[in-house]
């Protein structure tokens, strides 16, 4: 029975230790501006509170909205007119010449007729300009419009994935802490195991030396003392392991002493699952974010066909040039000018791209299904493990309580010498077992909440 009880223990501590391996692997935070050696009083808010603050997944989604919304902004550009500065030298070596051939007969007598022959060139050679150019686009059958528009359903959907990112940041800090808290519970209940075996160590010595225990029952008491001394070590390294945990987690510096302020004993609360599944399906960011990526492509859809429409476009120039024609001067001259775009073949190019975003909307339709059943799932497993360990609560505190009573009466039988060693050892063993049993339920149901929380995309409950 011993045996059995021992391997319960270690069973637990062992799930204690994976629990506290595989919080917030994936996570990798900034540092804060403190002391190494700077001591935190923390509790759940204050853990996640901490974490969303100091969290470098969260700048690397919020760089990812800066980087959409300048795409966007380039999209914009488009809109606005395209004014640009031309100038340049050109050096002529054959300059187009014209022949002058006509007869000259002046009125009178005194001046006789004569013959004008010669040649006159058309230009320079050095020739010179400098003009302004203005394009402004009238009208583009939608595809700077519709562009625009996927631009700004790429940004609400990047702020919705930082929203998701939060709720994993503070899903996984506040899972390392419920962890650490264990730990530390966990930790005390061996350090009170071995106490408790140590004092009736020294009953049994007491008794051994008067002559009233025999040398089976000294030796079995030293023997259970040794085996509850490693147990207790075992404890605390978990917990140091769970703190350094929490510390990755929220961003603290390595070697940070951490109090933790949480009472371990939690108030088991009714879940109405309908209105846990209808405020997920709202709530939870990821499902607005895929809603947001299906506008978008239906829009670059749209984008794309208009890329295969006609365009207008206003052109206007002002300038100066030297010669201007057969002017060997600077002459400032201007220009105003309308004209339509009518593609006729691209090599498919556009109907092939409108093509693509029209298959990417059918795929986010479709990842947004499959999510909304994901989701559902998350939730009604979160609920499950919320009913079960509120069983499991109310289960093991009676049967903590039971195991206590009859530690008391072994106690006591034993010093009125009505029961043996052993029975007061078994039963030891017994109100250590329920305890954990006990610790081991509340640390479910409080990452049952949190994981429920998340899943409803609640942030604020997930730190209550």
């Amino acid at each position: 029975m011993n045996s059995a009880r021992t391997r319960k223990q270690g069973g637990f501590l062992r799930c204690l230790a994976l629990a506290a391996a595989a919080v917030l692997w994936f996570s990798f935070f900034a540092l804060p501006p403190v002391a190494a050696q700077e001591s935190v009083h923390w509790t759940l808010a204050d853990a996640v509170g901490y974490s969303l603050e100091h969290s470098p997944d969260l700048a690397v989604a919020a760089s990812r909205i800066e980087e959409t919304e300048e795409a966007r902004a380039e999209v914009f550009s488009n809109f606005l007119p395209d004014l640009s500065f031309e100038g340049g030298y050109t050096y002529v070596d054959n300059v187009p010449r014209i022949a002058i051939d006509f007869p000259v007969d002046p009125p009178g007598d005194l001046i006789p007729p004569f013959q004008i022959n010669r040649q006159a060139l058309i230009g320079a050679n050095d020739n010179y300009k400098a003009k302004l150019v203005l394009n402004q686009l009238l009208f583009a059958s939608g595809k700077v419009y519709y562009a625009h528009r996927a631009a700004s359903s790429q940004i609400d959907s990047e702020r919705a994935r930082l929203e998701a990112v939060r709720l994993q940041v503070a899903r996984a800090a506040a899972e390392a802490y419920n962890a650490a808290l264990i730990a530390q519970q966990a930790v005390d209940v061996q350090r009170q195991s071995l106490e408790a075996a140590r004092s009736h160590l020294a009953q049994v010595q007491r008794r051994h030396e008067a002559g009233t225990a025999t040398r089976l029952e000294l030796l079995r008491s030293e023997v259970e003392v040794s085996n509850r001394e490693p147990r207790v070590a075992e404890a605390e390294k978990m917990l140091d392991l769970a703190l350094a945990r929490l510390r990755r987690a929220a961003g603290l510096p390595e070697g940070t002493p951490i109090t933790l302020a949480d009472p371990i004993e939690a108030a088991p609360e009714e879940v109405n699952e309908a209105e846990a599944l209808e405020r997920a399906l709202r709530m939870r960011p990821e499902l607005a974010a895929l809603g947001h990526l299906q506008r978008a492509a239906q829009d670059q859809a749209l984008a794309q066909r208009g890329a295969m429409l006609p365009s207008v476009l206003l052109t206007g120039t002002f300038g100066y040039e030297k010669p201007y024609f057969a002017i060997d001067d600077w002459e400032r001259n201007w220009t105003v000018g309308v004209g339509i775009r009518i593609p006729l073949f691209d090599g498919l190019e556009a109907y092939h791209g409108m093509k693509k975003a029209r298959a990417a909307a059918a795929t986010a339709r479709e990842s947004a299904s499959q999510a909304a059943a994901d989701i559902q799932v998350e939730v009604r497993s979160a609920l499950l493990e919320l009913r079960e360990t509120t069983l499991r609560i109310a289960s093991t505190r009676s049967n903590m309580d039971r195991a206590q009573d009859i530690l008391a009466i072994a106690e006591e039988s034993y010093r009125a010498g009505a029961s043996t060693s052993l029975e007061v050892i078994d039963a030891q063993l017994a109100a250590t077992t329920a305890r954990l049993d006990h610790l081991k339920a509340l640390y479910d149901y409080r990452v049952a909440r949190v994981r429920l929380a998340a899943a409803t995309g609640d942030l604020e409950a997930i730190g209550r």
